[in-house]
């Protein structure tokens, strides 16, 4: 006998997650409070929030927190000076300097992008592409 693909063997199932799921408080062994945790890298000091849990003292973060701790992240691979580094040259037009991106890095990126700069001082920004 032969085997069903196991594409026909599968159902498709529809579900929708809602917009607060991952909001918190959340619940663990017993109800979760809203605290705030320090953090130390290279001597500096960043404050953030977990809901934690009262019995079990588990930690969580709901979305806000999340990306909180994920800026928190970038900061520390800076400081640390673990982030990945590219070289490129600068341009300039004549007014204005500007540099290219590799297309390794651009392969999702669309007219619709546009580029989010954060300035740390004179000769370090950063930059994030959003749409």
């Amino acid at each position: 006998m032969a085997k069903k693909p196991l594409q026909e063997k599968m159902q498709k199932i529809n579900f929708e997650i809602d917009k607060k799921a991952f909001d918190g408080p959340f619940t663990c062994h017993g109800k979760t409070k809203l605290i705030s945790k320090e953090l130390a890298v290279n001597g500096n000091t960043f404050q953030y929030e977990v809901w934690q849990c009262s019995k079990c003292k588990k930690d969580y973060l709901d979305t806000k927190q999340a990306k909180k701790m994920e800026t928190i992240w970038i900061a520390e691979k800076l400081l640390n000076e673990r982030a990945l580094t590219m070289s490129r040259s600068l341009n300039f037009d004549g007014k204005m300097f500007f540099l290219r991106f590799p297309k390794e890095l651009t392969k999702t990126w669309n007219q619709d992008n546009y580029a989010e700069i954060k300035v740390v001082d004179n000769h370090r920004f950063i930059v994030e592409v959003k749409n």
